[in-house]
């Protein structure tokens, strides 16, 4: 694994991250990993590009031959919304996130949680991932839509 300057990894204790061989991350990168047992897994060959935010509380599966671009955050929980609690005591919603080999990830998109994007996806720059994107489709915008496929 590659690790460019001031990447940053604020890991809890019963934490896993499994990084695979011919990794990059890019400068200014961030990775939280953190309650209750979060797992973070990057297969080989995966190229996180710079500024990235990866926040982990359960589960986010990055394939191999994925390339990420600058300032993509992924993550597998939002905050909770229930009206009768104060937004600042709110609770995690969490889920997790699965992003297939061979795909690539636009600058400034972002995946929310519960959604798994399919082997050789293209997500387009700044879109908003938050549902399921099948294997092979170009999905843009926000939310972000399949506008094609990949031949």
């Amino acid at each position: 694994m590659v690790v460019k300057r001031r990447a940053e990894f604020l890991i809890v204790e019963h934490a896993v991250l499994e990084v695979g061989d011919n990794v990059t991350i890019q400068d200014y990168s961030f990775f939280q990993l953190t309650m209750p047992e979060p797992k973070v897994f990057i297969g080989d060959n995966t190229v996180i590009g710079r500024r990235n935010i990866v926040t982990a509380k359960n589960l986010i599966r990055i394939g191999s031959d994925v390339l990420i671009g600058s300032d993509v955050q992924i993550t597998d929980h939002s905050h909770g919304t229930k009206r009768d609690t104060l937004m600042r005591l709110q609770r995690a919603d969490i889920g997790f996130v699965e992003i297939g080999d061979d795909v690539w990830i636009g600058v400034g998109a972002k995946i929310l949680m519960n959604v798994t994007i399919g082997k050789g996806a293209v997500i387009g720059a700044n879109s908003v991932v938050i549902s399921d994107i099948p294997e092979y489709a170009i999905a843009v915008g926000s939310p972000a839509k399949v506008v094609k496929y990949r031949t």
